[in-house]
C-alpha cells in the first residue's frame, strides 16, 4: 500500500470484518503428513483467548504440538520474513560457504526480522520470536524449506555457469507451488 505493506490477516479482517488468527511454525507439510513430531503457533488477537484455546484444541495432536499466543502480527511476520532469510541460507549452501556462514545468516536475519517488526508493527511481542512461529520456523525453513532449496539450486546453477530462472527452478522442485 502507499502507507507500507499490509499483512494478509489485516486484509482479511478489513475485507470480511472479522478477527483473524494465524497458524505458523516449524511444520514442513510432508513431515506433518508422515506424522513426524512437529509444532506450530496459533497467533490470536488480544482479548480472544477463547479463540486461541479453540484453535489449539482443533489442531493439537500427538505429533503436532500447538501453542497459542496473543500475537497475530508477530506470528504472521515471522512466518513471512523467515522465507527471505531462508533464501539467503540457500545461497550460502549453493555457494559452499559452510555452516558458520549459514548460522550467521540465520542470526542476522532474526535480528533484521525483529528490527522490521519494531519499526512497522510495534505491537509484536518479543516472546513470539521464541515460539515455533519464530526461531523454530526460521531454523526449519533455513535447513529444509522450499525457499532454501530453490535458492541453493539457483546459486549452484550460477556457479556452474548456467542461467536457470526462478520459474524453471520452481517448476522442477515445487510441483506447481511458488516461492
Amino acid at each position: 500500500t502507499r502507507q507500507g505493506f499490509q499483512l494478509i490477516s489485516a486484509l482479511i479482517e478489513q475485507e470480511l470484518g472479522m478477527r483473524c488468527s494465524v497458524l505458523m511454525g516449524a511444520n514442513i507439510a510432508k513431515e506433518v503428513a508422515c506424522e513426524r513430531f512437529s509444532e506450530a503457533t496459533v497467533g490470536f488477537a488480544d482479548g480472544q483467548e477463547s479463540m486461541g484455546k479453540l484453535w489449539t484444541q482443533l489442531f493439537h495432536t500427538r505429533y503436532l504440538h500447538v501453542r497459542a499466543v496473543p500475537d497475530v502480527v508477530g506470528c504472521e511476520l515471522c512466518g513471512t520474513l523467515k522465507n527471505i532469510v531462508a533464501i539467503g541460507a540457500g545461497f550460502v549452501d549453493g555457494l559452499g560457504f559452510g555452516n558458520n556462514t549459514k548460522a550467521a545468516i540465520i542470526r542476522i536475519g532474526l535480528v533484521e526480522m525483529k528490527r522490521l517488526a519494531e519499526e512497522f508493527f510495534p505491537s509484536v511481542k518479543a516472546e513470539t520470536y521464541f515460539e515455533s512461529a519464530g526461531i523454530a520456523d526460521l531454523i526449519t525453513t533455513c535447513f529444509g524449506g522450499r525457499n532454501r532449496k530453490c535458492a541453493e539450486v539457483f546459486a549452484l546453477s550460477r556457479r556452474a555457469g548456467e542461467t536457470r530462472s526462478w520459474e524453471d527452478i520452481e517448476a522442477e522442485l515445487l510441483g506447481g507451488q511458488k516461492l
